[in-house]
C-alpha cells in the first residue's frame, strides 16, 4: 500500500491544474453513471422482467450506435470541455425524466427507452472528449501517468456510485434514485465547465464540414490495418462481453432472489478492482513483463473470470470474480488506449477514439439482441456459458492481430504521430461530399 502511494504521488506530480479538474469530473460523472446504472437496471428489471431488460439494452445501444458518428467531431471542432459540460447537462434531463416516471408510477418501456436514448445520445456526445482530452492537457511523456489516473479518478466514482444506486434502490423509492442521478450530473457538468484546455487553432477544422469530419474519422480507422482488424476482433469481444456485465447480471442476480444492493456490489467490486489495477497492478506488471505479454496474460485470464461467473450460483464468488475482471480490464485498457491515442495526430483524436466507442456500443446492441433471443429459448445459466465461451473464443484474434505486438513495444515518444508516419495516405484531405454531389455522373 505504501508503494502504491508513492507511486500515485509520483504520477500526480507536475501535471497541470486543468488535469485535477478532469480528474474531479471523471469521478463526479462515473459516480453518478454508476448510481444511474444501477437504478435504471433494477427498476426495469423489476418492473418489466428479463424481456424488457433485453429490449432496454439493445434499444438504447442502438441510440448510441447512431449517434457516435454524428457527434463524434464536436470534440475536435469545439473546446472539449464546453463539449463534456453540454453532453452531461443534457444526460442529466433524461435523468429528471425517469425520476418523473418513477415519482408517478408511470413504467412504459417505450417511455423509458426514449428517456433514456437522450442519455445515450448525451454521453456518445461525451465520450469521445473525454477519452482524447487527456492527451491537450499533458505532454506526451506523462500520457500513460496521466490514462491511467483518469482511469483511477473514474473508478472512485464507480466505486462509489453503484454502492449508492443500490443501496438507494434497496431502501428508498425509485424516483429518489432517479432522482440522485440527475443531481449528480449537474454537479459533474460543473466541474467539467471548470477545465481550462489550451487554445487550439480550430479554423481549419471549422473549414471542414461536419459531414467531412465524420467521413475523415472513419476512413482513418479503415485505412490503417492494425486499427482495422483492432475494430473487428474488437467489436466481436464487446458483443460477447457486454450482455454479460449489463444484460445478464442484472437478470441473474433478480432470479437469484437478491435485493438491488448485490448489483451495485458487484459494480462497485468492478470498479475497485479497475482503481486498483490502473493506480498499482498495471504498473507493476510491466516493471517486470512486456506490454504484449501482460495484455494476453490479461485477456486469457479475464475469459476464465466469466467462465466462473457463468457457472456460480453463489453471489459472493460472483463479487469475487467482478472485483479481479476489473483488475484485469485495466491492464488491458491502458495498455491499448495509450498507445493507441498517442500514434492518432491530435487533431483527428475525438472522432478518431469515438470509433472505439462505436464499435464498443454496436457490441451493446447485439450481444443483448442475441440475449433476448436465446432467453426465450434457453434457461439464463445455458445463456450466460454460452456468451462466456464465445468470449473465450475472441482471445486468440485479439493476439494476433497484424504488428501489434511491434506497436504495442513502441515507447510513447516513438508512437506518438505513428500512424500519420506509417499510413499517411489515411489522413490526406478528401474531397468535400458537397462538392461530389456536384460532380457531373
Amino acid at each position: 500500500m505504501r508503494a502504491m502511494n508513492i507511486s500515485l504521488r509520483q504520477r500526480i506530480r507536475g501535471l497541470p491544474s486543468g488535469f485535477h479538474l478532469l480528474m474531479l469530473s471523471d469521478a463526479l460523472s462515473g459516480l453518478a453513471m454508476g448510481a444511474g446504472y444501477v437504478s435504471i437496471s433494477w427498476w426495469v428489471v423489476s418492473t418489466g422482467g428479463a424481456r424488457d431488460m433485453a429490449w432496454f439494452s439493445t434499444l438504447t445501444a442502438l441510440v448510441m450506435l447512431i449517434a457516435l458518428p454524428l457527434t463524434a467531431p464536436l470534440g475536435d471542432r469545439f473546446p472539449k470541455n464546453r463539449v463534456i459540460a453540454g453532453g452531461i447537462l443534457l444526460a442529466m434531463l433524461s435523468g429528471l425524466a425517469l425520476a418523473a416516471m418513477a415519482w408517478f408510477g408511470f413504467y412504459k418501456l417505450a417511455w423509458v427507452v426514449a428517456s433514456e436514448s437522450m442519455a445515450m445520445f448525451a454521453w456518445s456526445i461525451v465520450f469521445p472528449s473525454m477519452l482524447s482530452i487527456a492527451s491537450e492537457l499533458v505532454p506526451a511523456a506523462r500520457l500513460t501517468d496521466a490514462l491511467s489516473l483518469q482511469k483511477s479518478s473514474q473508478s472512485v466514482g464507480n466505486l462509489i456510485g453503484p454502492v449508492v444506486g443500490g443501496s438507494l434502490m434497496a431502501f428508498m423509492p425509485a424516483w429518489l434514485a432517479l432522482g440522485a442521478y440527475a443531481i449528480l450530473l449537474a454537479i459533474a457538468a460543473v466541474g467539467a465547465l471548470r477545465i481550462q484546455v489550451p487554445p487550439r487553432d480550430l479554423a481549419d477544422l471549422r473549414d471542414e464540414s461536419f459531414v467531412d469530419q465524420v467521413r475523415s474519422g472513419l476512413r482513418v480507422r479503415w485505412r490503417i490495418p492494425l486499427e482495422r482488424s483492432w475494430a473487428f476482433w474488437g467489436l466481436l469481444v464487446m458483443t460477447a462481453y457486454l450482455p454479460m456485465v449489463v444484460t445478464l447480471l442484472p437478470i441473474k442476480l433478480h432470479q437469484l432472489g437478491l435485493p438491488a444492493i448485490w448489483l451495485g456490489a458487484c459494480e462497485a467490486a468492478a470498479s475497485g478492482g479497475l482503481l486498483i489495477g490502473s493506480l498499482w497492478l498495471t504498473h507493476r506488471l510491466l516493471q517486470h513483463c512486456s506490454r504484449p505479454r501482460a495484455r494476453a496474460f490479461a485477456m486469457w485470464a479475464l475469459a476464465a473470470v466469466f467462465l466462473v461467473v457463468a457457472l456460480t450460483d453463489s453471489p459472493y464468488l460472483m463479487l469475487a470474480m467482478f472485483g479481479i475482471e476489473g483488475m484485469l480490464l485495466s491492464i488491458t485498457m491502458l495498455i491499448g488506449q495509450t498507445h493507441r491515442t498517442l500514434a492518432v495526430p491530435e487533431a483527428y483524436r475525438a472522432r478518431v477514439s469515438a470509433i472505439n466507442v462505436l464499435v464498443a456500443k454496436l457490441g451493446g446492441m447485439l450481444g443483448p439482441a442475441l440475449a433476448g433471443i436465446l432467453l426465450a429459448s434457453w434457461s439464463l445459466d445455458g445463456v450466460y456459458l454460452f456468451f462466456a465461451l464465445f468470449h473465450l473464443l475472441t482471445v486468440p484474434p485479439m493476439l494476433l492481430l497484424p504488428g501489434v505486438n511491434r506497436f504495442l513495444g513502441l515507447s510513447h515518444d516513438e508512437v506518438k504521430d505513428w500512424y500519420l508516419r506509417q499510413h499517411p495516405e489515411a489522413f490526406e484531405p478528401i474531397a468535400p461530399a458537397a462538392g461530389k454531389l456536384k460532380q457531373p455522373i
